[in-house]
């Protein structure tokens, strides 16, 4: 059977349940094998000076992890994602601000036809490294921690630039591949109105793509950008502990190879689930689900995560 390897043609907090409801707003579930991804409670205060780590693991199956310009037919993939991630909270400007940066590490197989034979392929090996910055520039003042257990929250407004580094390794002899060997940046602008127990956050974003001039035997890939909206609505039982359902849709994104637009333009939908359950002050649990569907290009798989996360310091 060969390889996939030919060439193209208002709430109140107290200090116990502090460090939870810090850790669940910074650090939201992160589909990896998805350009559009559903992150809940991303724009919230929290206080400055407080540290979360978190490792998790993703498993998505269908047509996943693939390239939308790749001549692939009846794809199924299996891929399985452990993540490791930090985030720091800072005051940027008298505002609330946060530095994440997620490492993972990924493995999997994929099964499809190309050229009219069957055709597969198995990879390991670490992902592409993201670093975003959060800035949530009103309605988020930067407070210590005891001047956060009186913060109530109500509109919040923020911005975010996240970066993908091209830090995996890629082989171009291969069609499918761990890594897009090239640059990625999303620019994204959110809104958070928190009203009893409920809490509405409305998103929008825009992916730019860097080129890949050594795709698939050496020709060059170009992308427009994508272009997605987003929306969670939220559920609080008590701070640190929650339910949210997400939804986003994403539009563009066509590709070129070697300068010749490919009929890869994408019309994508995403519906999420997640969860936190904290175990005490420091310690907890996410979960999550994603569904993600096409009517054009682009993937359409179903993915799990379960990520556990620990929260310490603080002004």
């Amino acid at each position: 059977m060969p390889q996939l390897s030919k060439n193209l043609g208002p709430r109140r907090f107290t200090d116990i349940s502090f460090f939870w409801w810090i850790a669940f707003v910074c650090v939201g579930i992160c589909n990896l094998a998805a350009a559009q991804e559903l992150e809940p409670r991303t724009y919230a205060n929290t206080p400055t000076g407080v540290n979360i780590f978190s490792a998790g693991y993703v498993y998505s199956s269908g047509n996943v992890l693939l390239d939308p310009t790749l001549p692939i037919e009846n794809l199924d993939g299996k891929l399985n994602i452990g993540l490791m991630g930090y985030a720091r909270t800072f005051g940027l400007l008298k505002q609330n601000a946060k530095l994440k940066l997620f490492v993972p590490y990924a493995f999997g197989d994929w099964k499809g036809e190309f050229a009219g034979a069957d055709a597969e392929r198995e990879a390991r090996g670490f992902g592409d490294i993201r670093v975003k910055l959060e800035w949530n520039f009103f309605g988020a003042p930067a407070v210590n921690r005891k001047e956060f257990q009186s913060y109530q929250q109500k509109t919040i407004v923020g911005t975010s630039v996240m970066v993908v580094m091209p830090t995996s390794e890629y082989n171009s002899d291969k069609l499918l591949n761990l890594g897009s060997n090239r640059w990625a940046v999303r620019t994204e602008l959110g809104a958070s109105r928190a009203i009893g127990s409920w809490t509405l956050e409305l998103i929008g974003n825009v992916w730019w793509f860097g080129s890949n001039d050594n795709f698939f035997g050496g020709n060059k890939q170009e992308q427009d950008p994508l272009y997605v909206a987003k929306g969670h609505l939220i559920y609080s039982f008590r701070p640190g502990l929650w339910v949210g359902f997400g939804l986003g849709y994403g539009r563009g994104g066509q590709s070129q190879i070697n300068g010749v637009p490919r009929a890869t333009g994408q019309e994508n939908f995403r519906f999420g689930l997640s969860a936190a359950y904290p175990f005490n002050r420091q310690h907890g649990l996410v979960g999550g689900f994603t569904r993600a569907q096409n009517s054009g290009a682009g993937a359409e798989f179903d993915a799990f995560s379960l990520r556990y996360q620990y929260a310490w310091g603080g002004v």
